[in-house]
């Protein structure tokens, strides 16, 4: 199993929009989208943080790419790309 954590840095006092947007994309997608959507309680103000939890790179390259060829993401994600500053990715192997 791996886990794969995207981390976004809003614009400042953007962080409760992007969620919103998450959560919405939860709703549309629910087998295609992140299983946990977390928030800063500390470090850098609006960070978003989205966890999804698949058995391996080759079922997250999967998602990814049945995702972006979803008809209605490129309308959700032009909504979300005016919310975010920064991001990256962080891929883990689930140990235990």
């Amino acid at each position: 199993m791996i886990l794969v954590r995207d981390i976004f840095q809003a614009k400042y006092g953007k962080g409760g929009e992007l969620v919103a947007l998450f959560k919405e994309a939860r709703q549309k997608w629910p087998e295609g989208f992140a299983g946990r959507i977390l928030t800063d309680l500390s470090g850098s103000f609006f960070t978003v943080v989205t966890e999804t939890e698949l058995a391996n790179l080759g079922a997250w390259e999967r998602r990814m790419a049945e995702m972006f060829a979803l008809p209605d993401f490129g309308d959700w994600f032009a909504r979300m790309t005016p919310l975010v500053e920064s991001g990256r990715r962080e891929l883990y192997t689930i140990e235990g």
